[in-house]
């Protein structure tokens, strides 16, 4: 069995007396919660579940169920305190329901910075295990073999062709990029000169 470490709240509950949200429309895969799961077991619990009244989950429910399958695997132990929570109770119900569908979508909406995500993944990739870690699928995150090595600003590997773009402000820089991202040409955003 693991010790994980625990996130530090000032209230906590025991697993069993969590409820979901009888109307969550978030659907959790089974590749979603086994990253969930290999998250958890490497940095720990470190996001609370929030919750409505004494127990009614609004948003942390993948990491609800991962927790539950962990316990299950015996491959983690609660706390004696319980799971970390905050407490949302400042909220309408309408307020909550709006806040449950806010927090799953608003990191969804936008786009990875590529030649940045491929330069922290290359250096966590020496020194931590990644099977199993952040959830990039062959079409999520970067295509590692279509980016600018960091280490060697505005070549290509091998074969390709470059285009240099100049925009007036950082916000039409990443308009730009944006643009050419969706249509399936990787760039990098680069400011000054």
């Amino acid at each position: 069995m693991k010790e994980i470490k625990w996130v530090q709240t000032a209230d906590a509950l025991p697993l069993e007396r969590f409820r979901p949200h009888p109307r969550n429309p978030k659907i959790h895969s089974a590749e979603q919660l086994k990253h969930i799961r290999n998250s958890i077991l490497t940095f720990g619990f470190l996001d609370p579940i929030g919750i409505w009244g004494d127990s009614q989950v609004v948003e942390g429910h993948g990491r609800l169920e991962a927790l539950k399958q962990l316990v299950r695997e015996g491959e983690i132990r609660i706390p004696e305190k319980g799971i970390p929570v905050i407490h949302l109770d400042h909220l309408t119900p309408t307020e909550r329901d709006a806040y449950m569908l806010e927090h799953n979508q608003a990191t969804m909406e936008t786009p990875w910075d590529e030649a940045t995500l491929a330069e922290i993944l290359s250096g966590l990739e020496e020194t931590l295990d990644m099977e199993g870690l952040f959830g990039f699928g062959e079409d999520d995150g970067p295509d590692m073999d279509k980016l600018i090595p960091p280490e060697m600003p505005g070549e290509m590997e091998e074969e390709g062709f470059k285009l240099l773009v100049e925009c007036r402000d950082e916000e039409e820089m990443q308009a730009a990029a944006d643009q050419l991202r969706s249509m399936g040409i990787p760039c990098r955003p680069m400011a000054g000169g």
